[in-house]
């Protein structure tokens, strides 16, 4: 199942909701995994439906003041784990009805505006692009890499057609270290040779950059593989994509 990005707004909304409850048909009752929970979108609406179970699972431990409030409500029927959702295989479900499990690839709106964070090449912040429980930063990748691993990062994971010259000319300026978003966009903007001006020059290095951060590749494969092991015959596993890469991933993997 494929998404758009949606525009900038002040609250994050799942943009498939509406088609991915369609798809699990909460109103059946039964446990359902959220493996990203991020804001609660899915989470919240599944539990409007009665004998229904969430177990909601996010990296990011920015989620879990969201999940306590969630919690507050939900008490006998919301559980909340801090943990990536390649690790599912670890939460020891016993006789539990898992009729869904459900990803949403993309990041929420305050994790864009979170100049700590780091993902958002539109605004100054953090050359970080941590999504929770990380061994290394972007700021790592960019300051610590040769010119040819930031070549085959940027090549593979974003599709960057002038990986090579975006790769040598970080090589070049970071003699003073890179550690803001800003600077990382100028030295993509210096050289880009062909502009884009429906796509901003830096989306697709920010894109490899943050995959290679978070390990996202393997976190998707291992997720999946998981996924099928805990769900039951008959239940749904449903994937929103944001980008060819994952969207290639999920459907092989069907």
């Amino acid at each position: 199942m494929d998404a758009t990005i949606v525009p900038k707004m002040q609250k994050h909304y799942p943009v498939l909701l509406k088609e991915i409850i369609s798809v699990i048909s909460p109103q059946h009752g039964g446990t359902f995994i959220d493996c990203t929970f991020g804001q609660g979108g899915y989470s919240k609406k599944i539990l409007d439906f009665k004998n229904t179970n969430v177990i909601a699972l996010d990296r990011d431990i920015e989620s879990a003041k969201i999940a306590n409030q969630l919690k507050e409500n939900f008490e006998d029927r919301f559980i909340f784990k801090n943990i990536k959702f390649s690790q599912l295989s670890n939460l020891k479900l016993k006789n539990e009805n898992i009729r869904g499990i459900i990803f949403d690839l993309g990041y929420s709106y305050t994790q864009i505006k979170d100049p700590l964070k780091g993902l958002s090449f539109s605004d100054s912040g953090k050359l970080n692009m941590q999504l929770g429980l990380n061994s290394y930063s972007a700021e790592d990748a960019i300051n610590k890499l040769d010119e040819k691993e930031l070549e085959r990062i940027f090549k593979f994971f974003g599709d960057e057609k002038e990986a090579k010259y975006i790769a040598r000319n970080i090589i070049k300026e970071r003699s003073k270290k890179i550690i803001d978003t800003k600077v990382l966009v100028e030295i993509i903007d210096k050289s880009k040779k062909r502009k884009n001006f429906k796509v901003h020059n830096a989306t697709k290095v920010f894109q490899a950059l943050r995959i290679f951060v978070n390990k996202e590749i393997s976190e998707l494969i291992f997720g999946l593989i998981n996924a099928t092991k805990v769900l039951k015959k008959g239940g749904v596993l449903g994937v929103v994509t944001f980008h060819s890469l994952e969207d290639k991933i999920v459907k092989y993997f069907f």
